[in-house]
């Protein structure tokens, strides 16, 4: 699916307006939660943000809206799952620089970061993105990172994005 430039523009807008709250990290998501929790599978595993690794395929779209979580669930990605981890970016500012600062930050540069694991341009991909940033709590306890999660909007999927080329 190709995205004009406009599409991509009004993309990218609503994916920056949306965003909810998790300890530690704020999700910003051009999805909308779910108002209820679900609870994790068997299969998963409980994991901090602060510890996925690049590809970790995980469970992270049933998050209510303002809802503190410090972890997400992992699985195997041949397993159903709503996204996966496709670059943990370092924020180097000396100081908070603000959550529009990092919400703009996050969007253009996981979109810079997506063709690298996806195989793609974002503007050329049938996928979306979301990521998790610093809050200003987690600012002060050594946050700084941005986490890009790669996702098919809409549904689960089972495998890796790494060189979808979609």
């Amino acid at each position: 699916m190709t995205i004009s430039s406009g599409a991509l523009s009004a993309r990218l807008s609503a994916l920056l307006a949306s965003v909810a709250m998790l300890s530690g990290c704020a999700l910003a998501s051009s999805i909308t939660p779910s108002t209820e929790l679900t609870t994790p599978s068997s299969t998963g595993t409980l994991v901090s943000i602060f510890e996925l690794e690049l590809g970790a395929c995980v469970l992270d779209r049933q998050r209510p809206e303002g809802a503190d979580v410090d972890v997400v669930e992992v699985v195997p990605c041949e397993e159903p799952h709503d996204s996966e981890l496709f670059a943990r970016l370092a924020v180097t500012e000396a100081s908070f620089p603000g959550t529009d600062f990092l919400i703009r930050e996050g969007g253009t540069r996981c979109q810079s970061a997506f063709a690298d694991f996806i195989g793609v341009d974002f503007s050329e991909s049938v996928y979306d993105f979301t990521f998790y940033y610093p809050t200003p709590s987690s600012w002060v306890d050594g946050d700084r990172s941005i986490f890009c999660l790669a996702h098919e909007p809409g549904v689960q999927r089972t495998g890796s994005l790494l060189g979808a080329e979609r």
